[in-house]
């Protein structure tokens, strides 16, 4: 088990040097929310995601014609939790753009995500992690650093008589100005049912958007997660989440 959590971590941080957070990146999170929830040490996640065009940045579009155009998009990722006090995981989304005269998926942006907890929860302390999504962004193609941004939160849970509720709430920096509309102060709900503990209901505020969700996990294999953005725009994918 060492050996192998060495070597995903030590390929992960090549990573970085190769190029230049949430569930649908493969870090533990709410929707499009940041949390201080930490899987498992151990957890290793492999995944993809369909993401709404709404769900995307802005500034992630083609041109044709003269004529900027958003899409959806897919993604996939690979996470790895190598210590109960950090989380890395690795992310290739979509993109794009203008080939042999037609819009065609041929482009890839890649990024680092990590996430480090500061603080376990307590009894009347709630976590708290510091994270980033793409820290260290090397332009590549004149593409901007799509998801680039810097956060800290913290999370509580309570017990309700079985019934898990967790608040969470979270500050966030985005460098790219057309992502201002998720930066500062966001947070969720979570709900875990006593009856099912596998099964999570979410509820968040983006900055910009209100999001309905619920995830859940398949014979201690597989993740998966849908959601609503605004109660209009389905993103939603599904991970193999294995303990080594």
């Amino acid at each position: 088990m060492k050996k192998s959590l060495i070597i995903l971590t030590i390929s992960l941080l090549i990573g970085i040097i190769r190029l230049q957070a949430q569930e649908y990146t493969g870090i533990s999170g709410l929707i499009h929310v940041p949390s201080a929830e930490m899987n498992p040490t151990g957890t290793a996640r492999i995944g993809t995601f369909f993401l709404n065009k709404e769900f995307l940045p802005d500034v992630m579009q083609y041109t044709q014609d003269g004529v900027q155009h958003k899409f959806h998009s897919f993604n996939h990722f690979l996470s790895i939790v190598p210590f109960s006090w950090i989380e890395l995981a690795y992310t290739c989304t979509l993109l794009k753009g203008i080939k042999d005269g037609k819009p065609k998926y041929f482009m890839k942006d890649r990024y680092l995500s990590v996430k480090i907890r500061i603080l376990k929860e307590r009894k009347y302390i709630p976590a708290i992690a510091i994270g980033t999504n793409d820290p260290y962004h090397i332009v590549s193609n004149d593409l901007p650093s799509y998801y680039q941004n810097f956060y800290a939160a913290a999370t509580k849970h309570f017990d309700l008589h079985g019934h898990e509720l967790g608040v969470h709430l979270a500050y966030r920096w985005y460098k790219e100005t057309t992502n201002k509309k998720w930066q500062g102060i966001v947070g969720g709900i979570t709900y875990r049912p006593a009856f099912e503990k596998n099964l999570r209901g979410i509820v968040e505020y983006t900055g910009n958007d209100i999001n309905i969700g619920v995830d859940y996990y398949l014979w201690k294999l597989l993740f998966v997660q849908a959601n609503l953005q605004n109660g209009k725009y389905f993103s939603g994918g599904i991970m193999l989440q294995i303990q080594l």
